[in-house]
C-alpha cells in the first residue's frame, strides 16, 4: 500500500518510509560517511548546527537539542549512528525521514571540516602563462575565472585536464586513491575500487619492482575518477 514519503515536505508516494528520490540523496550522503569517520579524527575545527524549529535532538533522532557548535568528536560519533544503506532504513524504520534530515546536516559539516566548504569544487591551478592560482568554483558552475591573471576556464576542460595529467602517473591501487583525495577532493573507498577491479572495469599496467619480484598491478587516477563519477551518476538515477 502507497504512502506519503516520512521526509518532511516530500509528499511522494511511496511503498516504503522513504521515495526513491530520498532513498537516492540519502545513499549519495551515506558513501562519504565510511571515510568522514577516521578523517574527523584529525579534524581541528568547530561548526554551527542549522536546525528546522522542532528538529529532532542531536545525538540521534529524538534526544535533547545539541550545543550549538559541534567540535570533530562530537561529530564523529553522531555520524556512526547513521545506517550504512538508505534502502534497509526505508524498509524497517518509520523515522526514516528524520534520518535523512539529520544526516543532511551531519554529513555536509563532516566534509567541511575534513575537505573545506561544501558548496566550493577546486579544479588544479590556472596554468596560464606563468600564473599557478588556485582555481575553484561553486560545484555546479560552468567557468571559473582566475582571480589572479582574468582567464575564463570552462568547468569541463579543467576535469579532462585533471584527468589526463593523472592518467600520466599509473600508481599503485592506495597511492592512486591517496592522490584522488588530495588532488579532486574525491574519497574511493577500497572496497569499491576493489569491486571495480574484479568487474574489469580498471585498465592497469604492469610494473616490475624487482627482476625476481612478480610484476605489481599499477592503475590510472584518471581512469578511477571517471569510474568513479560514472558509478556515482548511477546511484543517483531512480530506479
Amino acid at each position: 500500500m502507497s504512502q506519503e514519503c516520512t521526509t518532511e515536505n516530500c509528499g511522494r508516494l511511496t511503498t516504503l518510509f522513504l521515495c526513491t528520490a530520498c532513498i537516492v540523496e540519502l545513499d549519495g550522503l551515506l558513501e562519504d560517511v565510511p571515510a568522514l569517520i577516521p578523517l574527523l579524527a584529525g579534524a581541528r575545527a568547530g561548526t554551527a548546527v542549522v536546525r528546522k524549529a522542532g528538529s529532532g535532538g542531536g545525538g540521534g533522532v529524538t534526544g535533547s537539542k545539541p550545543p550549538g557548535s559541534l567540535d570533530a568528536m562530537m561529530l564523529q560519533a553522531w555520524l556512526a549512528q547513521l545506517p550504512e544503506r538508505a534502502y534497509t532504513l526505508a524498509s524497517d524504520n518509520p523515522e526514516a525521514g528524520r534520518w535523512l534530515h539529520m544526516a543532511r546536516i551531519w554529513v555536509p559539516q563532516a566534509r567541511s571540516l575534513v575537505w573545506g566548504p561544501e558548496d566550493m569544487r577546486v579544479y588544479g591551478n590556472c596554468e596560464t602563462g606563468e600564473c599557478v592560482t588556485q582555481l575553484k568554483a561553486d560545484r555546479h558552475a560552468e567557468s571559473v575565472t582566475c582571480q589572479t591573471c582574468g582567464t575564463v576556464h570552462h568547468v569541463g576542460d579543467l576535469i579532462d585536464r585533471l584527468k589526463e595529467k593523472a592518467r600520466g602517473n599509473p600508481m599503485p591501487p592506495r597511492e592512486a586513491r591517496e592522490f584522488l583525495q588530495k588532488e579532486a577532493r574525491v574519497f574511493i573507498l577500497k572496497k569499491d575500487f576493489e569491486n571495480w577491479v574484479q568487474l574489469g572495469k580498471l585498465p592497469y599496467v604492469l610494473e616490475r619492482v624487482t627482476t625476481t619480484e612478480k610484476p605489481r598491478k599499477i592503475y590510472y587516477p584518471g581512469d578511477i575518477l571517471s569510474i568513479f563519477h560514472e558509478m556515482r551518476e548511477r546511484r543517483r538515477i531512480p530506479a
